[in-house]
């Protein structure tokens, strides 16, 4: 391609490298899959990502140039997954349920997470899930029946 048509970052024709996967580009796809719906499956995110991985995330067996280890069986784009969901359910924002395989949003000890909640609510012009709505308002209502007995 001619330089005088090179445009880094475009999309379409255009389109340069692709930047590795990190954490911090796969928690977007995370945050809005949970705002959607309120749980999220592994399948899901990946597939979301796979569009704009490079090719390194997405051969099996590879070494990780930043942490210099083997990954096995799996993709980078699936070991970042992984590690992210991980880290959100250390973190008491997600909580896994293993009946049916999927990451739910959570509120936390005494709605700890709420203010980050609404943060992502609010930079993504979304709304709270159905869930989180209900688990509060069932809270308010337990709260104003132990104030009124």
């Amino acid at each position: 391609m001619d330089a005088k048509h090179y445009i880094s970052g475009a999309v379409g024709p255009f389109i340069d490298d692709l930047p590795l996967l990190t954490h911090a580009r796969i928690k977007p796809y995370i945050i809005a899959a949970l705002l959607h719906r309120g749980a999220v499956r592994f399948g899901e995110i990946a597939s979301a990502l796979v569009p704009h991985c490079t090719e390194v995330d997405l051969k099996v067996g590879m070494w990780d140039g930043v942490e210099n280890y083997e990954i096995g069986d799996r993709s980078r784009l699936e070991f970042l997954i992984d590690e992210v969901l991980g880290e959100m359910v250390s973190q008491q924002i997600l909580r896994y349920n293993e009946e049916r395989d999927l990451w739910v949003l959570s509120l936390g000890d005494n709605r700890q997470n709420l203010p980050k909640i609404i943060n992502w609510v609010a930079a993504l012009g979304g709304q709270l899930p159905q869930h989180l709505l209900l688990e509060m308002s069932r809270d308010e209502i337990v709260r104003t029946n132990k104030a009124n007995a």
